[in-house]
C-alpha cells in the first residue's frame, strides 16, 4: 500500500461516538456549520484532529423524535432500541474566529487574568467547521453497545438538519456500513459513492480535494477495491488538474 495512505490513518477512529460540536448555521439543505466545542463546554475538548479535513461525521435527525421526548432522552443515553436516523456528512473547510484580531488597544487584564477572574466570561473566539451531508443512516443500538445498520441512503435528505444538533465523529465500522450497499437480488454487497454527484455540483474549491481524500480513507477500508477506487481517484485528480489550470 503507497505510504502516503499511512497519513491518513488517524481520520479513522475506533471507540465510542465522541462529539465535537453544534450545528450553528446553514448555507443550503446540505450544507451545514458546526461550532467546535471548547473549554468548559464538554468534558472531553476536541483536539484539531478529531475535526480535521475529510472527517466523517454523524448528526441526528431529532424532528422524528419530538413527539416523544422520553423516547428521545433514552437513546441519547444510548438506552433505546428505537432506530435513530443521521445524517452523515464530511468535514471540508475550517474557519478560525477571533473578534479580537485588530483591536490593537490598551486592555485593562490579559486572557489569563480573564480565566481566572472572570469564569463564566464568554470567549467569542470559536472554530467553526464546514459540514457536506452525503446521505443518510439509520442504526439501532444493541445490548453490549454494538450498532446494528438498518439503511443507507446516499444523496439528498428529505429533512434538514436543527441548530444545536450534536455533530460526532463516525466510527470505522459506520463509514464501512455507509459505502457497503446489498441490494436485493445481488449475493455479494458493494461498494457505493453514490453521493458524489452532489458534490460535484456544488461550486467550491474544496469539494474535490475532500473527495480525494474520502477516496484515500476507503482504499484504507476496501482493499479489494483498490483497482475500482484508483480509476475514480485518477479521474477526479485530472478534473481538479484542469479546473485549477483553467
Amino acid at each position: 500500500m503507497p505510504a502516503n495512505h499511512n497519513e491518513n490513518l488517524f481520520l479513522l477512529v475506533e471507540g465510542p461516538v465522541m462529539d465535537i460540536g453544534k450545528i450553528v448555521k446553514s448555507y443550503s439543505h446540505i450544507n451545514y456549520v458546526c461550532q467546535v466545542y471548547g473549554p468548559r463546554e464538554v468534558s472531553q475538548v476536541p483536539a484539531p484532529p478529531d475535526y480535521a479535513f475529510g472527517r466523517f461525521v454523524r448528526i441526528a435527525v431529532r424532528s422524528e423524535q419530538n413527539g416523544d421526548h422520553d423516547a428521545y432522552i433514552m437513546s441519547a443515553l444510548g438506552k433505546s432500541s428505537e432506530p435513530q436516523t443521521y445524517a452523515v456528512g464530511v468535514i471540508y473547510d475550517t474557519i478560525l474566529v477571533n473578534p479580537e484580531f485588530g483591536s490593537l488597544g490598551p486592555r485593562l487584564s490579559n486572557e489569563t487574568q480573564v480565566e481566572l477572574f472572570s469564569p463564566d466570561y464568554i470567549s467569542e473566539k470559536a472554530v467553526l467547521i464546514y459540514v457536506m451531508v452525503l446521505g443518510m443512516l439509520e442504526q439501532r443500538a444493541l445490548p453490549g453497545g454494538q450498532q446494528e445498520i438498518l439503511s443507507v441512503m446516499h444523496g439528498v435528505p428529505l429533512l434538514s438538519l436543527e441548530l444545536g444538533s450534536d455533530v460526532q465523529i463516525m466510527s470505522i465500522e459506520e463509514v464501512q456500513a455507509f459505502h457497503y450497499f446489498h441490494d436485493e437480488g445481488k449475493n455479494q454487497p458493494y461498494l457505493h459513492m453514490g453521493y458524489i454527484p452532489h458534490i460535484i455540483a456544488q461550486r467550491n474549491s474544496l469539494l474535490p480535494i475532500v473527495t480525494l481524500q474520502i477516496i484515500d480513507q476507503l482504499e484504507q477500508l476496501f482493499p479489494e477495491n483498490l483497482s475500482l477506487l484508483s480509476i475514480v481517484k485518477r479521474n477526479f485528480a485530472w478534473r481538479l488538474k484542469v479546473e485549477t489550470t483553467g
